[in-house]
């Protein structure tokens, strides 16, 4: 009997302790997962990590803030994860009842950089872009004119004989650093043409009779013109058939240009005087062919109508009074016939 009453008792005992374990197992389980959540209803709370703050005090702030319930959990989450040396110093906005995994990952991510959003337009000129990065961002009209003009900044289209970006700057809505400086700018915005140009094949413009920047040139021209997006590969075939026959351009945005060139601002309308008095490289009614550099930004669908223009034997296009759309012709009377608006 003594031997039977040994043996139950020894059961007795394994079984409780069985019994232990399981509950221990269970209590350590959902100890885990209470610690692993927060311990508030979101409020938002700041915290600060400083440069080369060990993760036992980060833990400690988080705790201490309900941002997390154990800091020795986060401290055990962080080691097992192999992050606790990559949490990033700042002043973070946090809020209570986060959680381990959460504070983590924002510690992880650091502190979002302020940004700044500026627009650039198709059609505008150099000038008009650094009037509105030094009316949009921090960076002076002045300082990015200098790191435009600098030759610091090319794109393998550009001419050895060229340093000056117009053209060049791609029309777009972009974000960038509040610390960005006006070479940051320029490249981001030279990096944006290069991205959207990669799609274009610029194979074709020696065919067209021109180099690759030349077909920027007349992109631009295309983009000061056009009114509509039907008339720009038409403008474009305007002035491929000019260039072959040669014939000068006579483009209005030219000779518009070349007085923001001297003046500091565009004239409109334009007197028959202007045509003649304004001297200038860029007034292509004084001038052969094309003008020595863009005139404008052109956007993406101008640079295609430069590429790939429209297969006609216009000579002339002219905006009907109180229409947007161009009139083209063959000649100076179908030209004239457009004036009259017949």
């Amino acid at each position: 009997m003594g031997a039977v009453h040994g043996r139950r008792r020894i059961v007795r005992l394994v079984l409780a302790a069985l019994a232990l374990g399981v509950i221990g197992t269970a209590w350590v389980a959902g100890y885990g997962i209470w610690a692993m959540g927060g311990s508030g209803e979101g409020t938002p709370v700041q915290i600060v990590v400083e440069e080369g703050e060990t993760g036992a005090t980060i833990a400690a702030q988080l705790a201490e803030k309900d941002v997390i319930r154990s800091a020795f959990v986060f401290r055990l989450i962080a080691r097992v994860r192999g992050v606790g040396s990559d949490l990033k110093p700042g002043a973070y906005e946090m809020r209570t009842g986060l959680g381990i995994n959460g504070a983590i990952e924002q510690l992880l991510e650091g502190v979002p950089e302020e940004t700044i959003r500026f627009t650039v337009p198709e059609g505008k000129t150099m000038i008009e872009i650094a009037d509105i990065v030094g009316r949009d961002t921090h960076v002076s009209e002045q300082e990015f004119l200098r790191a435009a003009r600098s030759g610091d900044h090319r794109l393998p289209i550009m001419p050895r004989r060229v340093n000056d970006l117009e053209g060049l700057l791609f029309p777009k809505t972009y974000e960038v650093r509040l610390e960005a400086t006006a070479g940051d700018l320029v490249e981001l915005m030279l990096a944006q043409f290069e991205k959207e140009v990669a799609r274009l094949n610029f194979a074709k413009a020696q065919r067209l009779g021109v180099t690759p920047y030349e077909a920027v040139i007349v992109a631009s021209l295309i983009e000061r013109e056009a009114k509509v997006q039907r008339d720009r590969a038409r403008i474009a075939s305007v002035i491929y058939n000019r260039l072959a026959r040669p014939m000068r351009l006579q483009i209005d945005a030219t000779v518009q240009y070349a007085i923001l060139l001297e003046t500091g601002s565009y004239k409109l309308p334009l007197t028959q005087d202007d045509y003649t008095a304004v001297r200038s490289p860029y007034n292509t009614y004084q001038i052969d062919g094309l003008p020595p550099g863009p005139i404008a930004s052109p956007g993406i669908a101008s640079l295609k109508a430069a590429l790939n223009p429209a297969d006609t034997d216009f000579y002339f296009y002219r905006a009907r009074a109180g229409e947007t759309a161009h009139c083209f012709s063959r000649d100076e009377a179908g030209h004239a016939a457009c004036g009259r608006g017949g």
